[in-house]
């Protein structure tokens, strides 16, 4: 019989067993009440350092209230200025980024966080986190590499160079274009400028470049050598300079003060753009109240994605670190460099106007990669002296997103933070991407791999909690173990702003958690208690994989897109990663016993597909670990050669490719056959499943606490099937809803594996623990339930610490058995005369309908309520009530339903919801049953029914978009009106959404059977 969402609700009563047991990491809590630390974050978006800290206080009590760990302190200012600038009325230079008022700010939220037993993030900057306020000639502020071209006529004997003082020059190269194409542009997205339609290909001869910089005058003439003047060349001409590119832009034209400048984005490929921010937090913010503040709840400092733009990726000192690194001048191929090298989400439309390439392309990559390779050695320099400060003189981790946006491989740098962090929004909940991002975090030892979820785009005010738990479930299956929500705003009065009150980034991405939702604390509390049960799981131990992927990009993808995608891996359980080269020159990835990082992911196999670059270095490496026994994978053909300086060259690629076909350990394999292969050659996977549907599997082994800990998540449909894993520990299901454990009493067991059946609906997940020792306070039976009727509804154990199952109603009239372990039967009672399920009808609604105040322009104001009555024969979304259709607020659904127990039996029932669009609470006669999945949607209710007449109320939160959606123009926001629609009118605005309590509600009776084990 398989283990039903029914299962996973009933309550329990535990007897404390005086043993030795198995715990968790104080540090985290326990499951049932989890740590601060292990919690979830806000997101929280100071407006600027002029509001009101009594609300900022408010609001931080309101987090801790509804279950987060901490909130991310982030001083929004308008998203940098970027949108709509300062509104009319503030100012951003005497409240700005480091100012006395923002000082006391964060001292003030700070000590909030201290009295409500809550954990703060800092934000290194304004907005992102990416600049400080600085002097514009400072050297740690970013920097750009602007390129030019130019045909040089035939027989010119000098010749100003173009772009001459644009900046400090660089370079000037000449070369000979054997080629010239115009390509079509068609990128999708350009921030901050016209996006290109077309660019310039050129295709060098590769013996013509030569760095002529020493022939360039003082004032920019050059001197063509006689040798080339018979040549039709061009001259490409590269000039360093700040950009100036603020994170914080502010319209001042005070000059007494550095926060007039606001805040330059900083140089992030070298420590110094790392010290700029260190030496603005010392000199400006860090007071000693600060500090222990600091040292007493704060969590982590933090960056977010990089979003500043440049013409090319570039830091003064790296011709010099190229030098040192590769041994020869990077000067000369420039020309190379210059497309394609700057942020290549914000600049997808405006790459560049020359790409210049030679005609053996993979020698042109050769230098784009060393160039790159020196880049990226460079931002992890930035990482690092920043990790260092927080970690040291802080006493706080770092947090940030690697690379996000950058022509690097985020691989290579994703060890580096003590808490990398990935994002929903441009991952699409894309669980492949979470895999190739968490896997080299794991390697490197890193215990939390964090996410920005929740942004979804045009959702503001109407992402449903479904929906967020999907997303969260989504990156929970790829490896992340923290979620930062996105977000919490400031609840009080601002600038130009109406009610609803400030809403970041104009209305265009979900989601405002605040008291202002009417879920707060009607099922988003209780969501917030799962994710926090959830990471709590998944912070115990070490995760561990089967199969690591390896591949070398040299830009890595900003969206994450899926890089294996067949399914094969995935039915079968092998839960799998991906790993870049560079990641297998860190300490920790060492071969023993067969196994990769045996102390860490427990990597038992790896696999190079047809599609992945590899370097010789790589070959190297693997043929080392093939000889250590570690089984290496080749599928779907031979893969791509990826150039790089000071690895051997493409001849050095083949012969060694050719070398580890045939070495020991080494197997090849066709394409989307890689399961076969494994298990073919002795690699299974700790968890073997067989689903008529699509489970994803996170397995996490704490040998201190000897508990192993698997997360399963059903993607897609609902569906049945059975895990297998080989153990000898004892089974136990964990309730992220209710923060329940109890043991596992149906399970077979065949030699040395155990046998688990499931059925899951679409996104549910299920929690098993495996423990060597009895969990504390938990009766763990001697004996288990090896085959059960199919009318058993769930188990629970009753005050004598006996297995009690719930019989549904069937006329079966044969009598059907339990099986034990001990090979002991027992038989089933008849439960023909147990009720059949049965559904709820004639509902009393009364709609507690949430609206503007009376003055819009009291933005810090929840609104008011009125209420209106509805008597509903069947359940209907509010949008097909007349009368609701663009309300918002909350449900009070009513109705009757008549108990009359057997007295011969123990009767109880479960309630069930075929559809929860937002959240339910269940209420039996007065008593609140407890929190329900709304993704599988029941709870015994039980305990709280009476002989005769019960009554059932159903609190139902709506989202407030409906509502919002009505009064759209009469919203301002900052000063302006908002984004979501130019002009503000319904009709362009996204449609209602379904609200309320929808479908059918059943009630299924039970019988409870002590099985007596």
């Amino acid at each position: 019989m398989a283990i039903t969402p029914f299962q996973y609700l009933a309550v329990a009563a535990a007897l404390l067993i005086v043993s030795t047991t198995a715990t968790p990491n104080n540090r985290d809590g326990t499951f049932a009440n989890p740590s601060a630390q292990v919690r979830p974050f806000f997101r929280y978006w100071l407006p600027d350092a002029s509001v009101d800290p009594t609300v900022v206080a408010s609001d931080i009590r309101s987090a801790a209230g509804v279950g987060a760990g901490g909130i991310e302190f982030l001083p929004y200012y308008g998203y940098g200025g970027a949108i709509g600038g300062n509104p009319p009325g503030s100012d951003w230079v005497t409240y700005g980024f480091g100012s006395a008022p923002f000082q006391y700010l964060l001292q003030m939220a700070l000590e909030a966080a201290k009295e409500n037993s809550i954990l703060v993030d800092i934000v290194l900057g304004p907005n992102q986190g990416q600049g400080v306020p600085a002097s514009p000639d400072a050297d740690g502020i970013q920097w750009d590499l602007v390129p030019f071209v130019q045909r040089l006529p035939v027989n010119q004997t000098s010749k100003r160079i173009p772009g001459w003082g644009e900046g400090e020059l660089v370079a000037c190269v000449l070369a000979s274009v054997d080629k010239k194409t115009n390509v079509s542009l068609n990128g999708s997205f350009s921030f901050g400028s016209p996006p290109q339609t077309s660019y310039f290909e050129f295709v060098l001869d590769e013996t013509s470049l030569q760095d002529i910089t020493h022939n360039v005058s003082s004032d920019g003439i050059l001197a063509i050598p006689s040798s080339r003047l018979s040549r039709d060349l061009y001259v490409f001409s590269f000039y360093q300079k700040r950009t100036l590119h603020k994170a914080l832009e502010v319209e001042s034209n005070r000059t007494d003060t550095i926060l007039a400048n606001g805040s330059f984005v900083v140089d992030h490929f070298s420590n110094e753009g790392a010290r700029t921010v260190i030496d603005y937090w010392e000199n400006h913010i860090l007071t000693e109240d600060i500090r222990q503040l600091l040292r007493d709840v704060g969590n982590y400092g933090w960056e977010d994605s990089m979003e500043f733009t440049s013409n090319i990726s570039w830091t003064p000192k790296l011709p010099d670190a190229f030098y040192d690194k590769f041994g020869y001048s990077l000067r000369k191929y420039l020309p190379l460099v210059m497309f394609g090298q700057n942020n290549i989400m914000a600049q997808n439309s405006n790459p560049g106007l020359v790409k210049a390439v030679f005609k053996n392309r993979q020698t042109s990559d050769k230098y784009i990669n060393d160039y790159r390779s020196v880049l990226a050695d460079g931002y992890g320099s930035y990482l690092t002296t920043l990790r260092e400060w927080l970690n040291q003189d802080l006493g706080l981790e770092y947090s940030t997103q690697v690379s996000y946006n950058l022509a690097l491989d985020a691989l290579t740098n994703i060890p580096l933070p003590d808490a990398p962090e990935c994002e929903s929004l441009s991952w699409q909940d894309n669980i492949d991407g979470y895999r190739q991002f968490a896997g080299a975090a794991y390697l490197a030892g890193r215990k939390v791999v964090s996410n920005e979820m929740g942004a979804a785009a045009t959702r503001a005010y109407s992402l449903t909690i479904p929906e967020l738990l999907q997303k969260a479930n989504k990156a929970f299956a790829g490896g992340v173990n923290r979620v930062v929500l996105h977000g919490q705003p400031y609840s009080g009065d601002y600038y130009g702003t109406t009610w609803p009150g400030s809403t970041p980034f104009q209305y265009l991405f979900a989601d405002m958690y605040s008291p202002k939702q009417p879920s707060w604390t009607h099922g988003f509390d209780e969501a917030m208690g799962y994710i926090s049960r959830a990471q709590f799981i998944l912070r115990q131990g070490i995760p561990k994989f089967d199969v690591a992927f390896i591949n070398k990009d040299s830009a890595t993808d900003p969206e994450w897109g899926t890089k294996y995608g067949r399914d094969d891996l995935i039915d079968a359980g092998y839960i799998y990663t991906y790993l870049s080269p560079d990641n297998l020159e860190l300490p920790e990835a060492f071969v023993d016993n067969g196994v990769l990082a045996s102390q860490g992911p427990g990597i038992k196999a790896i696999v190079v597909t047809q599609d992945a670059n590899i370097t010789v270095s790589t070959i190297r490496r693997l043929k080392d670990y093939a000889a250590k026994g570690l089984p290496i994978i080749l599928s779907g053909g031979t893969p791509q050669y990826y150039p790089i300086s000071i690895d051997g060259g493409v001849d050095a690629f083949r012969t060694g490719l050719q070398e580890l076909a045939y070495s020991r350990s080494v197997y090849t394999t066709g394409s989307g056959n890689i399961a076969k292969a494994l298990a073919s050659h002795g690699v299974s996977p700790r968890v073997r499943v067989q689903t008529n549907g699509t489970w994803h599997i996170t397995w996490r082994e704490d040998k201190e606490a000897q508990v192993d800990y698997a997360f399963i998540f059903c993607d897609g449909g609902g569906s049945q099937g059975k895990i297998t894993t080989t153990t000898d520990k004892v089974p136990y299901v964990f309730n992220a809803w209710t923060g329940e454990r109890k043991p596992l009493v149906q399970y077979k067991r065949r030699a040395s594996d155990i046998v688990i059946s499931l059925t899951l609906k679409a996104n549910e997940t299920a929690i098993l623990a495996f423990s060597a020792q009895p969990l504390d306070d938990i009766y763990t039976p001697s004996v288990h339930i090896e085959s059960a009727p199919n009318s058993v509804l769930g188990y629970h154990l009753d005050y004598e610490s006996v297995a009690v199952a719930q019989l549904a109603h069937t006329t079966n009239p044969s009598a059907d058995e339990f099986l034990l372990s001990d090979n002991s039967t027992i038989t089933v009672p008849n439960t023909s005369a147990v009720p059949s399920s049965f559904p709820i009808r004639n509902w009393t609604l009364t709609a507690e309908r949430w609206e503007a105040p009376a003055n819009m322009q009291n933005a810090s104001s929840i609104g008011s309520i009125r209420n209106t009555t509805h008597h509903l024969p069947s359940l209907l979304s509010w949008t097909e009530i007349p009368a609701l259709v663009n309300a918002s607020g909350i449900g009070y659904y009513r109705s009757q339903f008549a108990w009359h127990p057997d007295g011969q039996n123990q009767i109880g029932a479960y309630i069930t919801f075929s559809r929860i669009l937002h959240s339910v609470q269940v209420f039996v006669n007065g008593e609140k049953v407890a929190p329900i999945d709304p993704t599988a949607g029941t709870s015994d209710i039980g305990p709280y029914l009476r002989g005769g007449e019960n009554e059932l109320l159903v609190v139902v939160p709506t989202t407030m978009w409906n509502y919002l959606r009505s009064i759209f123009p009469e919203i301002t926001e900052s000063g302006m009106p908002p984004s979501l629609s130019g002009s503000a009118s319904s009709t362009s605005l996204p449609g209602i959404v379904p609200n309320g309590l929808v479908g059918e509600v059943y009630i299924t009776p039970y019988m409870s059977f002590a099985v007596g084990i």
